[in-house]
């Protein structure tokens, strides 16, 4: 028997359909969530004395054993910012020496046999002690009690700080930052680093555990190991109290500044400059990647150059005076033509001006490091130690752009991000008008 029935559509219109169920899916493909980069889960508490605890975790970390602790604090604002750097990074720096009673050894050093290690960092607005830890048994409770024992109450020793002090005389990366954020009457009357004492030291110590901010614990725990650490968290922070403020540093942005170069003597070549912009406070997600994408085009173009040895950058993201700074080291080879010198090395200061910043400019340039930046994150993201670092150099309590913020929009910034969204980033983040650059002289 004859089929006499017709077909819904015809070939035509059959057709047209296949042609937008592709597009359909085409632009599903675009729009859906990266599946290789994670959203960990956060959870809050905090200790008896007050001090916040966020605690970060994520499914990917099951069966791992990597836990990071990160205490941050504020800086005091009754400091003055070249005598607390100095004093913030000798007291750290001595910390993280033989500062156990009745030892000798570093910290790291007793630390290493139970699979675990410590850190710091610092800068004008906050200072972070950071433990990398093992959550297994038989590693944990040993270390946190080494650790309870070490951080309430460290065993500071004079010959160590006479050690530090006669092979540590300046904090270069402060200088940088005094000539950013910093009255000139005030930079000429803090020209030399002053010793501090071991008295000092202490009651530094002292001093920034009456400013704290809060603390991380980030990776994989169970039931036992996250009490074990509730506990200890207690006890080191059984005597801190929480920052009233922020710190302060006054407002003052100097007149762009950089080197000229010194052709009355020969034997006095260009060698080494280093560089320095103040920023504007990271408020988005979007922001955040610009200045990634910003910052491996500068490296990669500049370490192309001919007259360029290497270029090296540096970020300090903190909550209200951020910047950036990079050092170049000049060929010695061809600094023989001064007048050509004088003019390439200006390439460091137009990475300020967009148009000059070939990602900005490129799409093709933009699509290679964007892509790369987002193959390093899905590798990144996958470790505790990164979300440690963003949790507390990145992203601040006190900042424009929260944790919480971060971990739940930033899949969807970068899968919309856009040449546009980078270059408008760029235009509000540097400030040019701040740039400072020195020249150094072999």
């Amino acid at each position: 028997m004859p089929d006499n029935s017709k077909p819904l559509f015809s070939r035509p219109v059959l057709a047209i359909i296949m042609v937008f169920c592709t597009l359909a899916v085409w632009v599903l493909q675009l729009t859906a969530p990266s599946s290789k980069l994670p959203t960990p889960n956060i959870e809050t508490s905090e200790t008896d004395s007050g001090i916040p605890i966020i605690w970060l975790e994520q499914n990917s970390w099951e069966g791992g054993d990597k836990v990071e602790i990160r205490f941050t604090f504020r800086t005091p604002v009754s400091q003055s910012a070249p005598t607390d750097a100095n004093l913030a990074q000798t007291t750290l720096a001595m910390l993280m020496s033989d500062s156990l009673p009745l030892s000798t050894a570093s910290i790291n050093q007793r630390l290493a046999p139970l699979a675990a290690q410590a850190s710091s960092h610092y800068d004008y607005e906050s200072q972070v002690i950071g433990l990398t830890l093992s959550s297994q048994t038989t590693y944990l409770m040993r270390t946190l009690s080494l650790v309870d024992n070490w951080l309430a109450e460290p065993a500071f020793k004079h010959r160590t700080l006479d050690n530090w002090q006669r092979r540590h005389t300046e904090t270069e990366p402060y200088k940088a930052e005094e000539r950013l954020f910093q009255d000139q009457d005030k930079q000429e009357n803090n020209t030399d680093v002053v010793a501090v004492t071991l008295e000092q030291v202490s009651q530094y110590y002292k001093t920034i555990h009456s400013n704290a901010s809060a603390i991380y614990v980030i990776g994989n725990l169970n039931t036992e190991a996250k009490a074990a650490i509730e506990e200890v968290l207690n006890n080191v922070s059984e005597n801190d109290q929480l920052a009233v403020e922020s710190t302060s540093i006054e407002e003052y942005e100097p007149a762009s500044h950089t080197v000229e170069f010194n052709k009355k003597s020969a034997s006095n070549y260009l060698w080494q400059t280093q560089s320095a912009v103040a920023l504007e406070p990271i408020a988005s997600v979007k922001e955040w990647i610009s200045l990634q994408i910003w910052g491996a085009d500068l490296v990669s173009t500049l370490n192309k150059q001919t007259n360029m040895d290497f270029v090296q950058l540096a970020f300090t993201l903190s909550p209200k005076h951020p910047w950036a700074r990079w050092n170049i080291q000049y060929s010695a080879a061809l600094t023989q033509d001064a007048e050509n010198l004088n003019t390439k090395m200006l390439d460091a200061k137009s990475f300020l001006t967009q148009h000059n910043i070939p990602s900005a400019q490129n799409q093709a340039t933009f699509n290679r490091l964007f892509d790369s930046f987002k193959t390093q994150l899905e590798i990144q993201t996958q470790s505790p130690t990164w979300w440690s670092y963003m949790a507390t150099q990145v992203i601040h309590l006190d900042g424009q752009l929260t944790l919480e913020e971060f971990v739940n929009s930033y899949k969807k910034a970068i899968d919309t991000f856009t040449q546009t969204d980078y270059q408008n980033a760029l235009t509000g983040l540097l400030k040019a008008s701040t740039y400072q650059e020195i020249q150094v002289y072999q």
